[in-house]
């Protein structure tokens, strides 16, 4: 099998088991070079196969693979083209993280030293019609001010430098929700770490990605 295919099948079954996607919610894609594999339209996460992924270049012109490639093809690679590090990318939506981009909850990230890494700086964009042009534009506008992107009434998009890295970074958001929204519900209020720690930590070499 394709190993690239398989670290997408491998992908999609992981974010269906921790139920940070359902039905056909959501797509992923990694880039190889000046290729991208990316899910196919309609697919679902927790039952890919081979034929579910197609490949594409970086303006989106199909190389491999039968099906219709995911209509948020063009968001992915506005990504891509914006950000030549990432490796990449998860499109999905957690019922806490949808609940966030559904809602004016101000987050809280400075929680714990996962969160203050990977939720350094969300980022959030207004609602567009998934696969419109609208949202790839939105989604560019900021590609490259964060790694973790609300999507106004849709869900949650992650990127890093590799697939591990921001199926990592999603996991990561989605607790960080639920820890705010569940907060708010309880009548409590969550205590980040002070500024000038979060500085230290994020600047002092504390805590390093693995590559």
């Amino acid at each position: 099998m394709d190993q690239l295919k398989q670290q997408i099948i491998e992908a999609g079954q992981g974010i269906m088991d921790k139920g940070l996607t359902w039905g056909t919610s959501g797509n992923i894609s990694l880039r190889h070079g000046d290729r991208v594999w990316i899910t196919a339209s309609g697919t679902v996460m927790g039952s890919l196969t081979e034929d579910d992924i197609i490949v594409c270049d970086l303006e989106g012109n199909q190389a491999e693979g039968t099906r219709k490639p995911s209509k948020e093809t063009g968001m992915h690679l506005q990504v891509y083209r914006k950000r030549p590090d990432v490796g990449g990318i998860v499109h999905s939506s957690p019922f806490f993280g949808t609940l966030c981009a559904c809602s004016d909850i101000p987050l809280k990230t400075n929680l714990f030293i996962e969160s203050m890494y990977y939720d350094a700086n969300i980022l959030s964009v207004p609602y567009f019609h998934a696969g419109s042009k609208g949202l790839a534009d939105a989604v560019a506008e900021v590609a490259d001010r964060t790694n973790i992107i609300l999507m106004g009434n849709h869900g949650l998009l992650a990127y890093d430098t590799n697939l591990k890295e921001a199926l990592t970074a999603l996991e990561i958001t989605e607790q960080v929700c639920r820890m705010n929204v569940l907060s708010r519900m309880g009548g409590f209020s969550l205590k980040e770490v002070e500024p000038e720690m979060v500085r230290e930590f994020l600047t002092g070499g504390y805590y390093k990605k693995r590559p």
